[in-house]
């Protein structure tokens, strides 16, 4: 048996905004991992139907930010849809890092479909302090 749940898109906006990693675009979610190594905070993002001359990354005050552009093919009018789920568009998706880095020393590469931006990390350095002596 198929259940077929009535599309309410209000409400799918509203289950998705409480969720950790809502990005406000309209654009197909695009699944992100965000894992650390012993050097580096690395970011892997699928972007299937991109190439990578039409994704841009740049960094900006601990977020990192890809963006992407791909022309929207126009619907046919001599096919005759059954379905059509297969966007383009362009898309920017906003990832707070929770290292401190170097965007300068920073490296990307694009296969497959997959973006992997390699940021190292930086050591953050922890003053003791100084003490205040009591009168």
């Amino acid at each position: 048996m198929v259940f077929i749940r009535r599309w309410e898109p209000f409400r799918e906006f509203i289950e998705r905004f409480f969720e950790e990693d809502f990005d406000f675009s309209i654009s197909p979610r695009l699944a992100t991992d965000v894992y650390e190594t012993d050097k580096d905070l690395v970011v892997e993002m699928q972007v299937p139907g991109f190439k990578k001359e039409d994704i841009k990354v740049s960094f900006q005050d601990d977020y990192l930010k890809v963006e992407g552009k791909a022309e929207e093919e126009k619907e046919e009018k001599d096919k005759n849809y059954w379905r059509k789920e297969i966007r383009r568009g362009s898309f920017v998706k906003v990832i707070p890092l929770p290292k401190k880095v170097d965007p300068k020393k920073a490296k990307a590469s694009f296969k497959d479909g997959i973006l992997k931006i390699s940021l190292p990390k930086i050591e953050e350095i922890k003053e003791a302090g100084e003490e205040i002596k009591i009168e």
